[in-house]
């Protein structure tokens, strides 16, 4: 930065001073570096698995129009049907082994993500076996930051808060990231650093919320059996989660804009 300006070297030597600059560069982001400071992200000691099974090997329960969820101990499973029902999405979370790594291309077997759900009921034992090559990577924690936002830099989507996955949120919250910055800026085209400053207040409690309850869901999710698991089971077989979880799915970007004009 020099003063209020962000500057960006490349590694060809070419250096540009934008009217703006947007950090959507992730959960490693440099430009979140460069804006709050060098921090390391936190190992949370969980990792995913992420594989597609042909909807024609899937079992019948799989195909269903519907999320569903298998949880227990230290381990939870969520499918449902994708890509015009021609395939079954399935995501695991299990404990991170030292062999797991953050990134989208690293792949487990077919066999260790088998054996994290060895046990369990046989009707997702048999969906598993039907799945492709699994993808398997670390989930990260970092706390929700307190501001985003330096001079005429900004951040958005991972780079600003990442978050688990456990409400499918991440790549949602960084689309009404888009479209709020965007409304800003057309609503101060000649003064992007107020319009910076207006689209972080309107962003940033709303998604350290989510950055707070969906780290939360990963404790919920994977209690030991006992006492707080069938409390926890009780109250998900009372619930209403499009109820519950109304104020995510709710949220229209133009209203929140206009409302803080």
């Amino acid at each position: 930065f020099e003063g209020d300006q962000a500057v960006l070297r490349f590694e060809d030597g070419e250096t540009v001073r934008p009217d703006i600059l947007i950090g959507a560069d992730g959960v490693h982001s440099r430009v979140r570096n460069a804006i709050v400071g060098p921090t390391q992200a936190r190992e949370s000691g969980i990792c995913a698995f992420r594989a597609l099974v042909p909807a024609a090997k899937a079992p019948d329960f799989a195909r269903r129009h519907a999320q569903t969820l298998w949880i227990g101990p230290d381990h939870h499973l969520v499918h449902y049907p994708v890509s015009g029902e021609e395939y079954v999405n399935l995501v695991a979370f299990a404990p991170a082994g030292a062999s797991s790594v953050e990134s989208w291309t690293a792949t487990a077997t077919l066999r260790e993500l088998l054996d994290e759900f060895a046990g369990w009921d046989p009707r997702l034992v048999e969906l598993i076996t039907a799945a492709d090559t699994p993808g398997r990577w670390a989930l990260l924690d970092r706390e929700p930051l307190d501001h985003w936002n330096r001079g005429n830099a900004t951040l958005l989507g991972d780079a600003a808060h990442p978050m688990f996955p456990f409400f499918a949120q991440g790549a949602a919250q960084a689309i009404e990231d888009g479209a709020v910055l965007a409304l800003c800026l057309a609503a101060a085209p000649d003064n992007p650093i107020a319009a910076l400053g207006r689209y972080e207040e309107l962003r940033r409690r709303r998604t350290a919320r989510l950055q707070e309850v969906s780290h939360g869901r990963s404790h919920i999710n994977h209690l030991p059996d006992g006492p707080e698991q069938r409390a926890r089971d009780l109250e998900y077989s009372q619930a209403d989660p499009l109820r519950a979880n109304g104020w995510i799915y709710e949220y229209d970007p133009e209203t929140a804009v206009s409302a803080s004009a």
